[in-house]
């Protein structure tokens, strides 16, 4: 199951500037694929060949994307935002997380033959983890696995699980953290949102209290335009 790598520690400062170097973008599908650029941040550059992904996917790297973008520009601005206690250390695990997740699928569609069936055995049992746990920490998979003996997560069909009603519930409960709120485009992003979107991460991420930093902030803020006047 893909959350037992999830790791127990977050990646050093060196492999997440790595890691940040290389920002994806999907594009639209036509004739049964996608492309996706993997482009360099410093330069605004292709980094490489772009990957060509079956057109099944694209709803779920779209919406991927997303979620590590999201992750990474909170990292990005760390030093800016009222984090969540706890939120920063997870935050850097998770996007360690997908960028191994991602890479897996590129991997596959780097070596592997085209074709309208063909699919990533990693990419689709995160997906399947997504779809039933909900969360891709250890814990969580542990637990999910505990209540739910009977069932096997990695011999799930992806195919055949209810997508359409799934996205369309995680776009109704919040639609700043699922993306739709900017059409799954990161750039969208206005610098006075990531407040809103490190905060929907903290709830995601099940941590209690997402605002105490931010109400502590307040508070010291307001002590010190007092002491200036």
């Amino acid at each position: 199951m893909t959350d037992l790598f999830f790791p127990i520690n977050p990646p050093t400062h060196h492999e997440l500037q790595l890691i940040e170097l290389i920002r994806y973008k999907a594009f639209p599908p036509e004739g049964g694929k996608f492309m996706v650029h993997a482009i360099n941040t410093d330069y605004n550059t292709l980094a490489c060949v772009p990957f060509v992904v079956p057109s099944p996917y694209y709803e779920h790297i779209k919406r991927f994307l997303w979620r590590h973008q999201l992750f990474m520009g909170v990292e990005k601005r760390r030093d800016e935002l009222a984090l969540a206690v706890g939120l920063c250390k997870q935050t850097q695990c998770y996007i360690a997380y997908l960028d191994a997740i991602i890479e897996g699928l590129f991997i596959k569609a780097r070596w592997s033959e085209f074709g309208l069936d063909w699919r990533s055995d990693l990419f689709d049992l995160y997906l399947v983890v997504d779809y039933f746990v909900h969360g891709h920490k250890y814990n969580q998979g542990a637990l999910w696995r505990l209540n739910n003996p009977d069932q096997i997560l990695e011999v799930i069909d992806v195919t055949t699980l209810d997508w359409e009603t799934f996205y369309a519930a995680s776009d109704d409960s919040d639609a700043i953290w699922s993306g739709s709120s900017y059409q799954f485009d990161i750039t969208n992003v206005g610098e006075g949102d990531w407040q809103i979107l490190a905060d929907a991460a903290a709830n995601y991420l099940g941590l209690i209290n997402p605002q105490v930093k931010l109400q502590k902030r307040q508070r010291g803020h307001q002590r010190a335009t007092s002491s200036n006047k």
